[in-house]
């Protein structure tokens, strides 16, 4: 048996089934652990509803402190509870294999509901849709664990209450859901039904937990997760989302409503589970096209942000997504111009063993694994969040993942794994900063580099460029995510005229590379997601 770790959770009943469920996975990988119980400021907030406390991490804050100063290893949280920006230093080690992610129906069917009957529930966005469904009907808010809920519907407070399906399930209760309401009557809370497991990242724990990740779980809640970051959402909101893995394909459902209920927005998208996040960003950006802008503008009655700030997003087409909706949310006129295409060069796959693969971005991953599998018996190693669930949403395992999001960074995760005499395999761009394979190299380790893309400058950027900082539609913010977006766009339009705008990077490398050529830089991102871009941003704003 592993020593023993301490596990994080409340003290509800429900939390402590799901505490018990990791502990009893973890004991069969033979690891010996036990459960801390730890009250949250949502436990403490009995007598108002949670929507009106608004914030995020009502039922996560106190637990992330206890990880972060040692007190226990890992904790695991309802995914829907757990906000999508983690704390510095802590990380989603593992999703399981997800149970039921609908609403459920206690006590009546949805059609069986009397004129005026009262129905309770503590979601906003329960509460939305059910307005939307049946308009006719009384909703009352209700509090406490799931069985002093149904104690008070067994009393008759209510004629029926709404539900997680998961819940009931795993406490025994299924036998007590009249009805379950499928996405499209009643969109599911981001992460509902899923279990998130948290850890300081990096580490022993970190290592352990991460082999009870399920890959199409992790895919589905990521495109989730994604729309829901994108909005910006909260308790305030009445936002869903509910993603599905089917093979290699990832469909989406995601609503945005109005509390009163009498708007409901939708959009669907559907694509490859490789692009999840993606995926999701642009499940929000349809939303926010639809109408969800005025909804959210409603909701949290103030001006967003970025509101009246045109930023120029230079990512390439397929991965702006993410960023783009992140910064619509905030209020940005959002401008897209991809300054990087990414041309797919053949290779031979490898042969022989490999102790690590180690990918250097997403297009690594997508050029390597379109025309390759991972060497058997290889571990693998990222070097962010973004590569990290690029990997995971082709179904491969990652065993290593950098704090830093560079070249260093990702070396310096290597420290204390020993390296020497191993053989270490680098997909990655034609060229590309040496760094990681020098400190690999230096400590002894076999690097083989594989070329499996090159960036390119679009066809047509030089025009497009000019044709945007020449005219009315000048960005007041630029954002650059590479040294080869900094080249190319400099290329294309010189110092000069980008030295106007306002300079945001996602991160050390690519502010070294703007300073070498003479740009100044506003806002530099702390981690390598749009998030925290979006965070620098405003706080410069």
């Amino acid at each position: 048996m592993t020593k023993g770790l301490k596990i994080g959770s409340r003290g509800s009943q429900l939390a402590l089934w799901q505490s018990r469920y990791i502990q009893a996975r973890l004991k069969e990988a033979g690891v010996e652990s036990e459960i801390e119980i730890i009250r949250t400021t949502g436990d403490k907030i009995t007598d108002v509803p949670l929507a009106k406390v608004g914030g995020k991490g009502l039922f996560t804050k106190e637990i992330e402190e206890a990880l972060l100063d040692g007190r226990v290893d890992l904790a695991v949280h309802s995914l829907k509870d757990l906000p999508t920006e983690l704390p510095e230093g802590l990380a989603l080690a593992a999703v399981p294999e997800r149970e039921m992610a609908f609403d459920a129906l206690v006590g009546r069917k949805l059609e069986e509901l009397e004129h005026g009957a009262v129905v309770g529930t503590s979601s906003l966005r329960r509460a939305a849709q059910l307005k939307s469904l049946r308009p006719d009907v009384v909703i009352r808010d209700i509090r406490g664990n799931l069985d002093t809920r149904l104690r008070k519907l067994d009393e008759g407070q209510y004629q029926a209450i709404l539900l997680a399906g998961a819940g009931l399930r795993r406490l025994g209760w299924g036998d007590r859901i009249a009805e379950v309401l499928d996405e499209a009557r009643m969109c599911p809370a981001v992460g509902q039904g899923a279990l998130g497991i948290e850890t300081r990242a990096g580490g022993e724990a970190f290592e352990i937990v991460r082999r009870l990740d399920h890959g199409p779980t992790r895919a589905a809640v990521t495109a989730e997760r994604a729309a829901l970051a994108s909005l910006g959402g909260g308790c305030q909101v009445p936002l869903g989302a509910h993603a599905e893995v089917d093979g290699d394909r990832l469909k989406i459902h995601a609503v945005v409503a109005d509390p009163d209920g009498s708007v409901v927005i939708s959009a669907s998208v559907e694509g490859r589970v490789a692009d999840a996040a993606g995926i999701g960003a642009e499940a929000a950006r349809r939303l926010l096209e639809q109408g969800a802008r005025a909804i959210l503008a409603r909701v949290y009655g103030e001006a967003p942000p970025l509101a009246g700030q045109r930023v120029l997003v230079t990512r390439a087409a397929t991965q702006a997504g993410s960023l783009t909706a992140h910064l619509r949310c905030l209020g940005a006129e959002v401008v897209e111009l991809p300054v990087i295409g990414v041309q797919p060069l053949a290779f031979d796959p490898p042969q022989g063993r490999y102790d690590w693969v180690v990918f250097t971005s997403a297009n690594a991953v997508a050029c390597f694994l379109d025309r390759a599998g991972m060497p058997e018996g290889a571990k693998a190693a990222v070097i962010g969040p973004a590569t990290d669930g690029a990997l995971r949403a082709h179904g491969v395992d990652v065993a290593l993942v950098a704090e830093t999001s560079t070249g260093e960074g990702l070396a310096a995760a290597f420290e204390g794994i020993a390296v020497e005499g191993k053989r270490l395999l680098i997909p990655r761009a034609e060229t590309a900063r040496e760094a990681l394979e020098a400190a690999l190299t230096g400590r002894g380790a076999e690097v083989v580099i594989l070329p499996v893309y090159r960036n390119v400058a679009p066809e047509g950027l030089a025009e497009a460029a000019k044709a945007l900082f020449d005219g009315p539609s000048r960005p007041d913010w630029v954002t650059l995510m590479s040294p080869s977006a900094v080249k190319n766009l400099l290329a294309a339009v010189g110092a000069e005229a980008l030295g106007k705008a306002k300079i945001a990077t996602i991160g050390p490398v690519t502010s070294e590379a703007a300073r070498r050529h003479g740009l100044d830089v506003a806002a530099e991102a702390a981690e390598a997601t749009a998030e925290s871009l979006g965070k620098a941003m405003t706080e410069k704003a």
